[in-house]
This record gives C-alpha cells, sequence and structure tokens, in this order.
C-alpha cells in the first residue's frame, strides 16, 4: 500500500513538473511578443565634437544600441569617409569650410521592422586651420593661469624637445598664490603639438615645491595660428602627493564654479 502510494506521489510530481517546463518564462513571452515593426525610432543620442578644425577627420557615434537596427550617415559641407561596420559610427572629414562657419552630420536609424526614423541633425562648427610647425612654437608667451578667482598673470617659455616643446612657468602664479607655496625644482611639463589644433601634457612629474616634492601635471588643449597671434589654451590639474588628489578637481565645487581643471591662456610675444 505505501509503495502504491509512494508511486502516485512521484508520477503526480513528475507530471507537474513536466507542465510547469512547458511554460513559457517571463524572457520568453516578453521575446515572442515583441514585433520588430510596431518599434517607432529615434536617434535618441550621439557623441562626437561640437568644434573642428577644417582639412581634419572625425568620430562620431551614436551612444546607445538597438538590436537590429542600422544607422546611415550623411554630411552636408563635410564628408562621410566611413562608417563602422556595425553602423552605429562614422569618420567625417571636414575639407571645406561652410560659408555660415558650421557643417551639418544627419543621422537616421532603421528598426529591424524596417521603419526609418526622422532625421538627427547635428551641427558642427568648423574653424580654420591655419598651420604652424612645432619649432615655431618656441619663445615667451604670455597671459593668464588658474581658475575663477585664482586666475594670475603667466609668463611661459617654450622650447623644443625633439617633435615636442617643453614649458616652463605654467602654475607658478596658482602655486604661489592659491596653494602657498613655491616651486624650487622642474615647473616644466614635456607637450605634444598635434597637427589638428591640439595638444597633450601627458602625466608626469612636474615640480617640487618648498613644502612637499614630487607633485605632478597632466591635461590637454588647443592651438590657433589663425589671428594675429599664435594663441594657446591648455587645460591641466596639479597632483597633490602628500593626500593623493588633483588639486582643481578637488576643489572644483568650493572654489573654481565647478570647473575640475585650471586654464592656461597664453598669447605668444
Amino acid at each position: 500500500m505505501k509503495n502504491n502510494i509512494l508511486i502516485r506521489l512521484i508520477t503526480l510530481l513528475v507530471a507537474v513538473s513536466l507542465f510547469t517546463a512547458c511554460e513559457e518564462t517571463a524572457m520568453e513571452k516578453a521575446q515572442n511578443a515583441y514585433d520588430a515593426s510596431m518599434v517607432v525610432p529615434a536617434v535618441l543620442s550621439t557623441a562626437g565634437p561640437s568644434l573642428v578644425l577644417q582639412t581634419f577627420s572625425y568620430d562620431y557615434s551614436v551612444s546607445y544600441f538597438r538590436a537590429g537596427s542600422t544607422w546611415n550617415w550623411s554630411a552636408v559641407d563635410a564628408t562621410v569617409e566611413s562608417v563602422t561596420d556595425d553602423t552605429r559610427g562614422a569618420k567625417i572629414k571636414f575639407n571645406t569650410l561652410p560659408a555660415n562657419g558650421k557643417a551639418q552630420i544627419k543621422v537616421t536609424e532603421t528598426t529591424a521592422g524596417g521603419t526609418t526614423s526622422p532625421e538627427k541633425i547635428i551641427e558642427v562648427t568648423v574653424n580654420p586651420f591655419c598651420p604652424l610647425p612645432v619649432g615655431d612654437f618656441v619663445g615667451n608667451w604670455t597671459g593668464t593661469d588658474g581658475q575663477a578667482d585664482e586666475t594670475y598673470p603667466a609668463t611661459v617659455t617654450a622650447t623644443l624637445d625633439g617633435d615636442k616643446i617643453v614649458l616652463d612657468g605654467l602654475n607658478v602664479g596658482f602655486m604661489a598664490g592659491f596653494w602657498g607655496e613655491t616651486i624650487v625644482e622642474g615647473g616644466t611639463c614635456l607637450v605634444t603639438i598635434n597637427a589638428n589644433g591640439t595638444v597633450v601634457v601627458p602625466e608626469q612629474y612636474f615640480c617640487d615645491t618648498d613644502y612637499s616634492p614630487g607633485y605632478k601635471i597632466k591635461g590637454s588643449g588647443t592651438w590657433d595660428n589663425c589671428g594675429a597671434k599664435p594663441t594657446l589654451k591648455i587645460d591641466y590639474d596639479i597632483w597633490f602627493p602628500d593626500s593623493n588628489y588633483w588639486i582643481a578637481a578637488h576643489y572644483a565645487a568650493s572654489y573654481f564654479g565647478g570647473k575640475a581643471y585650471l586654464t592656461a591662456s597664453l598669447t605668444m610675444e
């Protein structure tokens, strides 16, 4: 008798488990209910620079993903050089200077169901490009250096080091005026000058002060040679070795209006 009851119980449990296994999971139900033709697409967001230099190419992309969709790219007063394999990105060359100073990049999305979104238009300001050989950066530059109320007059000297320049004089006023220390060793940094109007200050040792050794610097910026004199703008920050933080980033909210960097705005003499 007990054996019969046990057999019936096992049979019932097997039947229930088989019935449950035949039911769709929540994910399966959602997948089966999905109808690609019912999706109304829109290009949600894009990434890429809003300010470029004539003659150079820049990367743009949509910053989201939708399964089965493809994206189509076109441009006005610019050229689509290439599109990524998944069509989510494109390389755009700004080979002309638009009459109104602005080019347009247009992108649409087509879903797996064949529905195409309205065009999203990305306006890009195109500045003229006026070349300046790296060797012509050598000399004295004057301007300002710091951030917000902690901005100081600056004189910076540039010398050549191979295909790069060495800047001497950054952060002198800020270090003394805001930070209360004097640079006693170093105070120079190696800077890469790119042909497309950008500059890079890779993270590196910067200086020792009369209080602490081992300050570091990092940053990036732009240069321009289309005015009366060349200009150089560098956004950078200084690492405080004693407490292990970047000074501008650390004090951005309390002293620098939320800007987590210092800015040197310089004009060649």
